[in-house]
């Protein structure tokens, strides 16, 4: 069973603009990565292209703050140990950005592979840099729920 409990913000409002804020904040520094990269000596292709590293910086920061709302809101009455970390957005947020950054950088180990290592180095660099920016503008616009309500 589920509990949806308010959020202390504005959801629509909030998911916009934190949405907006890290999309142009993470896409300015993906571009500045990229470009030291490219200085380097990395090949301009696939990832480093600026039409993939914008398009992916968009997607991922309109889903990040869609998730992090989302989790935020949902919590379940606590019945086992499953749901005490459930009851608590914030516990969750610990475990689960970082997991989704180890994610990101399985494909990046391809292109390691493929391309070389520098153009996979720079898009490791491009997704710490974006959820890192992500997190901070999340936590700011659309604080957790301590659990205790």
């Amino acid at each position: 069973m589920t509990t949806i409990t308010k959020p202390d913000y504005r959801a629509r409002t909030a998911i916009m603009l934190s949405a907006t804020i890290v999309a142009i904040a993470a896409g300015i520094v993906n571009a500045l990565i990229a470009l030291g990269a490219v200085a380097l000596g990395a090949e301009v292709a696939g990832g480093l292209q600026p039409v993939a590293y914008l398009t992916f910086t968009v997607i991922a920061a309109i889903a990040g703050a869609a998730g992090w709302h989302i989790i935020n809101r949902y919590a379940r009455r606590p019945a086992n140990i499953i749901n005490r970390y459930a009851r608590r957005p914030a516990n969750i947020m610990r475990w689960l950005a970082p997991a989704f950054l180890a994610v990101s950088f399985i494909p990046d180990i391809a292109v390691g592979v493929t391309m070389g290592w520098l153009v996979a180095g720079s898009l490791m660099l491009m997704h710490v840099a974006t959820i890192s920016i992500a997190v901070v503008t999340y936590r700011r616009l659309m604080p957790l729920r301590s659990g205790k309500s």
